[in-house]
């Protein structure tokens, strides 16, 4: 028996890093995941890993700064494996440091327009669905960053924290629902998008020193994230918990 049996989720920026480790653990645990990703080729090759291993999964292409792309997701999933109930939004993307006079408005924008608005856009175009079922599940991927700010991040962490507001307002809204809202709050990661944030060239003594600066002294990875999804999607073990952000982070943020 696994822990989210029954359960149906779609998870966006799942072809690799964070995203590809929740698709993994919720799928392993028993659900119909729908694989999504602006990566499509990425998205099917995770469906089809899980597939192999006689699991339940989908893929489909997806922008999440396009509601229609979004609502076409969430049809298949529908479609495909009867309703939606649990929805992961991690699509996301990095950025390399820069001081404050050097960041430029369009960084700004940017950020903003994937890491805050493509969140609300997800959840709108899926809102509809999970309220056809009882109980469901949001989740989104934040960061640490919005919990405890660092410098020259300014566009990532100014988004990330917009997300952040965004996942308690709508916590307390959907409550009456029984829909739940939850966010995840990784530290960085053993991800493609720690290149991003040492400014595009990852060696192993910059990824070193991303580690030993953290109090477990070690990277996030992306399976310590799927297991924090998990739990926050199971309506048995979290089923009292909306509005919780949950630092998956080694320390980062005590």
């Amino acid at each position: 028996m696994g822990r989210l049996d029954g359960r149906i989720a779609m998870v966006t920026g799942a072809a690799s890093g964070f995203g590809a480790g929740i698709a993994r653990a919720l799928a392993h645990q028993g659900a119909a995941v729908l694989v999504t990703d602006l990566d499509g080729g990425g998205a099917n090759a995770i469906a089809d890993e899980l597939r192999a291993r006689g699991l339940s999964a989908e893929a489909e292409a997806v922008d999440i700064t396009d509601r229609a792309s979004l609502e076409q997701a969430v049809v298949r999933a529908e479609d495909d494996f009867g309703g939606l109930d649990t929805l992961i939004a991690n699509a996301g993307i990095g950025q390399r440091p820069s001081g404050i006079l050097e960041t430029e408005p369009d960084t700004l924008r940017r950020q903003f327009e994937v890491n805050a608005l493509g969140a609300f856009l997800t959840v709108q175009a899926a809102l509809p669905a999970l309220r056809r079922r009882d109980p469901a599940s949001i989740l989104l991927t934040v960061s640490g960053i919005a919990l405890v700010p660092r410098p020259q991040l300014y566009g990532y962490g100014m988004a990330k924290a917009a997300a952040m507001y965004l996942m308690k307002a709508m916590a307390s809204e959907l409550a009456p629902e029984r829909i739940r809202v939850n966010g995840l709050f990784p530290a960085v990661g053993d991800t493609p998008m720690l290149a991003e944030f040492v400014g595009g060239a990852l060696t192993d003594a910059a990824a070193g020193a991303f580690a030993s600066a953290l109090p477990l002294g070690r990277l996030i990875t992306p399976e310590d994230v799927g297991q924090a999804a998990v739990f926050l999607s199971s309506p048995s073990e979290a089923g009292a918990l909306t509005g919780c952000a949950l630092p998956v982070d080694a320390g980062r943020c005590l």
